[in-house]
């Protein structure tokens, strides 16, 4: 009997997976005509894990108004294959920090312009946007990625500006000795990627590695660094933009420039005075 019970068991479990999975699916049709029908979409939020439905046309005005606000530039022609060829030609270039035989790992195998989204910011007023890329289907996504450790290894930063999360931050000021005349002062950066100055950033990248670093091997991390960073462009709604000065929001997952410019140039997060 024990052999019959737990067949008859498993064998509603199926059944009602069956059965979740199908009334599952006719839910998500019904909601997808529902959601054509009034011209919406799904969206996050930018907080929390929140879905938002809102118009597409709202949608759409809100990106393109910020594109506008931060002088995106429309381009004619799609860049892929002309920064597919450039940054084969750099990886190839740079024998010293990259070995002949890594080059064809790195070299995506079917690039594609880095698609944006964007999550509504509902704890703002007027719903503002962070507009999020995708560059996983960028040329220079890999060879970002590797190159961050590279950059890494050879530049030696001290952490006096950097937190790592807020738990971080409280142990931290819990060591302070604090006073009844003291303040505590935050700032928020406005579009920090599209206000990273590349050329500084450039620069002061180049200042460290030759710091402890032969020469040769400063350069060739300077040229992949240089050819990551002018890869900076995204597609929105089949149209491709680029920014007229900085970084496209986060590019490629490069984190050399806001891992440098605190450093050396005293940007924080907090002031306490």
């Amino acid at each position: 009997m024990g052999g019959v019970e737990t067949y008859c068991s498993l064998l509603c479990v199926v059944l009602f997976s069956i059965l979740f999975v199908s009334c599952l699916s006719y839910v998500l049709k019904e909601l997808n005509k529902k959601l054509t029908t009034e011209n919406a979409i799904v969206t996050q939020a930018d907080k929390g894990k929140t879905i938002v439905i809102i118009n597409s046309n709202e949608y759409s005005e809100k990106v393109n108004s910020f594109l506008l606000a931060n002088n995106f530039n429309m381009l004619t022609k799609d860049p892929t294959d002309k920064f597919q060829k450039s940054i084969h030609k750099a990886m190839q270039d740079c024998n010293l920090i990259i070995d002949k035989h890594r080059v064809k790992y790195l070299l995506q195998r079917k690039p594609a312009p880095p698609n944006l989204k964007a999550q509504l910011k509902l704890h703002k007023i007027g719903i503002l946007i962070r507009p999020v890329v995708n560059n996983r289907t960028a040329p220079a996504y890999k060879v970002a990625k590797y190159l961050t450790n590279i950059v890494s290894q050879h530049i030696t930063l001290h952490n006096q500006y950097i937190i790592t999360n807020s738990t971080n931050l409280a142990n931290d000021l819990t060591k302070l000795e604090l006073h009844e005349n003291h303040n505590l002062i935050t700032f928020d950066i406005k579009d920090l990627y599209v206000n990273i100055p590349v050329s500084e950033t450039l620069n002061i990248v180049k200042a460290k590695l030759l710091q402890n670093n032969d020469t040769q091997i400063a350069q060739q991390a300077l040229i992949l660094l240089k050819e990551v960073l002018s890869q900076n462009y995204f597609t929105f709604q089949q149209r491709i933009y680029q920014p007229e000065q900085g970084i496209a929001f986060c590019v490629h997952g490069l984190d050399v420039p806001l891992t440098v410019l605190p450093h050396c140039r005293g940007i924080s997060g907090c002031l306490l005075s």
